[in-house]
């Protein structure tokens, strides 16, 4: 399923799937105020059907601003409270720098392999 969203920044893509029982998101463009409470919610979907295995495919992601950090960082408590996880894919450019800057690249484990970050998610229940 793919969606669109437009923010302050511009617009952000978002593709989701499924793929070896984990959940696939793919992150396109700027992720702001106004576009992440929008991924919010759809995660919380997921998050709510027990679907706590989360990749987000980072690759194309231009821009994410400090709420960005704060929507990832709540989901990720969800996710680990439900057994799961939220694991990051190709974090890389201007978002890999805020996360470095804010402290946050410490909280996520991180891939540059899509089907090493999929095996990664084998132990978890």
């Amino acid at each position: 399923m793919k969606r669109e969203f437009i923010g302050i920044m511009g617009k952000l893509n978002c593709e989701l799937g499924e793929e070896a029982g984990v959940v696939t998101v793919t992150l396109e463009g700027q992720a702001d105020v106004h576009t992440s409470e929008e991924v919010k919610r759809i995660l919380q979907t997921y998050l709510a059907r027990g679907q706590s295995r989360i990749l987000l495919d980072l690759t194309k992601l231009d821009y994410c601003d400090s709420s960005t950090l704060r929507v990832l960082l709540t989901l990720q408590k969800q996710a680990k409270t439900a057994g799961g996880a939220i694991k990051l894919l190709k974090l890389g450019g201007e978002p890999r720098r805020v996360f470095e800057v804010s402290g946050f690249l410490d909280l996520f484990e991180t891939f540059n392999d899509r089907e090493e970050a999929l095996r990664s998610f084998g132990g978890l229940e």
